[in-house]
């Protein structure tokens, strides 16, 4: 009877059945009405990433674009700099080279007057024209040693720059000479001897030397002599360089020559000799003839005391040929740098 007591000793009541699958099932059930929310981000942060990388990519090629164009702009704005100052100096070395080229007008002038007062010559007397060399050396020496440093020439021909640089060294050569000069000319004593050796220099100008052939023993020996030519007479003929042709008395006469006159000594007396031009029968006829000294070959030997003299027309020469060639880089150098002159900055 329900809610009855088991009776005693009575065996136990059996315990209600139970399904285990029933509770399974139910867990089962239950189970599978879960929700499970499972987010998968890795769309979101590939978009994401794509656009930071994008983003990158965008600012590189900014920066770079940026540093290109302020590249070229300040390029273009350093080319244009470079120009402006470029033209600047043409214009300043056109400028320097117009003002140097006065004193070198001036220095050619005086060195001209120099050579002139040196020649000598028939009618002429050689002399120093100590004068004109103080004016040289009293010059200033128109280029400064760093004249031309740091000067932009890209506005310069390659012509132009090379006679700017010619032209420069030529014209420091120049001044070289003239310290040298000052050198050898300076002084009382030098003027002395200077004066001294220009007088025996003139007389070697003014003279003309010969040789003469005698008999020493088998040999012919030559001794020199002091030798006059005469002036050439108005419509007379002169073929020194050619043989006589023909036979008899013309052929005589031609073969004869130019007659000339020598003595020993300067002043003294004076023996008529016919001047030797290449004529046949020299061995036999020897006494008969006369050679031509050559002094610009011989002045050591004729006229040592003129050697000073010598030295110094020799320095005054190598400075006029030196001077010579300035002037003309000079003018070439004047010309290209014209067309500098007149641009616009």
């Amino acid at each position: 009877m329900p809610g009855a007591a088991p009776h005693p000793g009575a065996a136990p009541a059996a315990a209600p059945r139970v399904d285990p699958f029933a509770a399974a099932s139910a867990n089962t059930v239950a189970a599978s009405k879960r929700v499970t929310l499972v987010i998968d981000d890795s769309a979101v942060k590939s978009d994401e990433i794509g656009r930071k990388s994008r983003a990158v990519v965008l600012v590189i090629v900014g920066l770079a674009l940026g540093v290109a164009v302020g590249f070229g702009v300040g390029n273009t704005t350093d080319k244009r700099t470079q120009y402006k100052i470029a033209v600047r100096d043409g214009k300043d070395i056109y400028a320097k080279v117009q003002e140097v080229s006065k004193t070198v007008e001036t220095a050619k002038e005086l060195i001209k007057r120099a050579v002139e007062a040196s020649s000598g010559g028939p009618g002429k007397k050689a002399t120093v024209d100590f004068e004109a060399v103080d004016q040289l050396v009293a010059l200033k020496r128109p280029f400064s040693a760093n004249e031309f440093h740091r000067r932009i020439y890209r506005a310069f021909g390659d012509g132009v720059v090379d006679n700017l640089f010619d032209y420069y060294n030529g014209v420091n050569l120049l001044w070289d000479g003239f310290t040298t000069m000052q050198a050898r000319t300076s002084g009382q004593a030098r003027h002395d001897a200077l004066n001294k050796s220009a007088a025996a220099a003139d007389g070697l100008l003014n003279t003309d030397y010969g040789m003469v052939l005698n008999k020493n023993g088998d040999q012919l020996a030559g001794a020199l002599v002091f030798l006059t030519i005469p002036p050439a007479k108005a419509g007379e003929e002169a073929a020194p360089d050619k043989k006589a042709k023909g036979k008899g008395k013309k052929a005589e006469k031609a073969d004869e020559g130019i007659k000339v006159k020598v003595s020993s000594s300067q002043g003294g007396q004076e023996v008529e000799r016919t001047l030797y031009t290449g004529q046949d029968g020299l061995a036999e006829g020897y006494e008969k003839y006369a050679f031509i000294v050559d002094k610009v070959r011989s002045r050591t030997i004729l006229g040592e005391s003129a050697n000073l003299f010598s030295k110094y027309r020799g320095d005054l020469m190598e400075l006029d040929s030196r001077m010579t060639k300035t002037m003309e880089v000079q003018g070439q150098l004047l010309k290209g740098l014209s067309p500098i002159a007149a641009m616009s900055e």
